[in-house]
């Protein structure tokens, strides 16, 4: 019965005409769960405020991207919306200019669901649940990743309650399904079995999982370092030194993260199915402890992208496949974690669902 209630609600917000349609203009960058606060110690995007605001201003708008803002953009269960807009002043500010030249796309999420409701937005900039790319007679379908989560959206207004007022005084975190792998899972298997029924790509949110090609970080490891023992066996003592380094950050990475499952590794590697469809993406969360990924669309590719602060963390510098491109003038690297041309993403979706 719950299966069949999901089910209808993706398919509604799929048909929806509320849903806002895009053609493939140029560049995108999308961002979701930035989860924008008031400036204080509680506001979990601060840390990588300056960052943001950097990147957004100096590689995005400067190089004609377009943004699109998926979801959990502004934390209205722990703040308000006028100390929000107040001391972040100065993005609003670019996401207006970014709106007067339509490029700019905002999607609401559970955390900011109230915008829904507003008859006057912030800076005249409006809301949506969902939106559309259309791309060669493709479909990307862009939308927060709340929706199939019943229990959120049911008692919407009780959680609300529960976190503004006991909570965020007492410092408990309260991105449930971002520290729940179990939910995670759920919700991540139920977007990639609407996305491959329907042949399109659902780009999400909300888990503050990165995924590229309906892959975890996990699986992406377990793959990078498979390929490299498979060209370690046919390489020279030259390239077989610099890969044995490699693997070996890799393998270090990868430990790390399963120890981190606490016994839950079933979940890290999402759906155990063969072949598996390159149906599901996810831009990860820009609250990141080093800093913030994302998805880009350019020239025909996709790319999940890590922009990250070098005072925080280095690892990077020698586990990337290219090495990190800098930010003039800044402490601050943007790195290409995978990329793959759409044209060649859509195909196995075809072929293969």
């Amino acid at each position: 019965m719950l299966k069949k209630k999901i089910k209808k609600k993706l398919m509604s917000l799929f048909e929806s005409g509320d849903c806002v349609r895009a053609t493939n203009n140029g560049k995108w960058v999308i961002w979701s769960d930035l989860h924008m606060g008031d400036g204080s110690s509680r506001d979990d995007f601060a840390p990588n405020g300056n960052l943001f605001y950097r990147v957004l201003v100096e590689h995005y708008y400067e190089k004609g991207f377009n943004v699109v803002l998926n979801g959990d953009v502004e934390e209205l269960q722990k703040f308000s919306l006028k100390k929000i807009v107040m001391y972040w002043r100065d993005i609003y500010k670019v996401w207006q200019k970014l709106h007067q030249k339509n490029r700019l796309f905002k999607l609401y999420g559970n955390h900011d669901y109230k915008l829904s409701k507003l008859k006057k937005q912030p800076f005249g900039i409006p809301v949506s649940e969902c939106m559309k790319i259309d791309m060669h007679h493709n479909t990307l379908f862009l939308f927060h990743g709340h929706q199939a989560n019943y229990f959120s959206n049911t008692f919407r207004h009780l959680i609300d309650f529960i976190l503004r007022f006991v909570a965020t005084p007492l410092g408990i975190k309260n991105y449930s399904v971002a520290y729940n792998n179990r939910k995670k899972f759920k919700l991540e298997q139920r977007y990639y079995d609407f996305a491959m029924q329907r042949k399109i790509l659902a780009l999400i949110g909300h888990t503050h999982r990165p995924l590229f090609e309906s892959r975890s970080k996990i699986d992406s490891l377990k793959l990078e370092i498979d390929q490299m023992c498979r060209l370690y066996a046919k390489s020279g003592p030259k390239i077989r030194y610099e890969l044995e380094k490699r693997i070996k950050d890799f393998k270090e990475e990868l430990v790390k993260l399963q120890k981190r499952q606490k016994g839950k590794y079933e979940y890290a590697s999402l759906y155990n199915r063969d072949p598996l469809v390159p149906c599901l993406f996810n831009s990860g969360c820009t609250i990141g402890p080093s800093g913030i990924t994302a998805l880009e669309i350019e020239e025909g590719e996709i790319r999940l992208i890590y922009w990250f602060d070098s005072q925080r963390s280095q690892k990077y510098f020698d586990m990337a496949a290219s090495p990190p491109e800098q930010l003039p003038n800044s402490n601050y690297y943007r790195v290409v974690l995978n990329s793959e041309p759409l044209d060649y993403i859509f195909s196995r979706v075809r072929l293969l669902a």
